[in-house]
């Protein structure tokens, strides 16, 4: 592939559609599509003149992809049994895909690699996460009881 074409072009057009669709979406500027094309165009100009920033997207969209893709085959899994959107096993998912959010973040900047942990603290961490899931299950499932002690 042209780098041109790959740190340029593909960059600029993904940064002009996601903020022109929340411009028209949010109607900050009005019902004027040309405002909200001008400001898109320009915001999107000055993020391809910072190669930090195109790197960062470069590096971090093909993970948020391969999430979105699990996190849609998830979705479409809980759709056919049945699973409604406030029970507590979509309420853990949701934690569960905000901490790979917040994992994927941290390893994309680089921040990962500065933070220096034993294998301790990560079994200690991860059973923590386990238990504070189960408690938020526990209470999730729980709270659908009213009126019993």
């Amino acid at each position: 592939m042209n780098p041109f074409f790959t740190d340029i072009i593909l960059p600029f057009l993904l940064i002009f559609v996601v903020i022109f669709a929340i411009l028209r979406k949010s109607q900050v500027l009005g019902d004027n599509k040309f405002a909200d094309t001008i400001v898109a165009a320009v915001i999107a100009f000055i993020f391809v003149g910072v190669p930090t920033a195109v790197g960062f997207t470069m590096k971090l969209l093909p993970v948020i992809t391969v999430l979105v893709v699990i996190l849609l085959c998830y979705y479409l899994i809980f759709g056919f049994l049945g699973i409604h959107k406030n029970s507590g096993i979509m309420i853990g998912l949701g934690i569960l895909f905000g901490i790979a959010f917040i994992g994927t973040i941290l390893w994309a900047t680089g921040v990962w690699q500065k933070i220096s942990v034993n294998e301790g603290l990560i079994g200690s961490i991860i059973m923590l996460v386990v238990l504070g899931g189960a408690i938020a299950l526990v209470v999730a499932i729980g709270g659908n009881r009213s009126g019993q002690p």
